[in-house]
């Protein structure tokens, strides 16, 4: 994981939340409730005060190109967030996928 001046990583070891230090903050991350769900597909939309982020799947690589002219996309799951957590989040993914480039070499959309 990538980090600058002000973030530390995630650290976590058995049986302990995970913790990290932001700004001088230490955050507890509890994720003993957390549900891990599958996407192949994410989009986003906004208003004034929240983003809207959008995940579902697809199986656009089942068929000819013929076949696949539409894809039916289901969706699953909708994360809402205030302009400013959606920030933060483009942030860290930009970190994350600078940092998995870096690694793995680059992602080709």
């Amino acid at each position: 994981m990538s980090t600058n001046a002000n973030t530390t990583p995630i650290s976590s070891q058995q049986d302990q939340t995970p913790t990290q230090t932001m700004n001088g903050v230490k955050l507890n991350w509890d994720d003993s409730d957390m549900e891990s769900l599958y996407a192949n597909i994410g989009t986003a939309t906004a208003n004034r005060e929240e983003f809207f982020l959008l995940f579902g799947t697809h199986q656009h690589w089942r068929g000819s190109v013929k076949d696949t002219a539409e894809v039916n996309v289901k969706l699953a799951n909708r994360i809402v967030m205030s302009p400013y957590a959606a920030k933060r989040l483009a942030v860290i993914l930009s970190q994350s996928i600078k940092a998995y480039e870096d690694q793995f070499g680059k992602i080709e959309v």
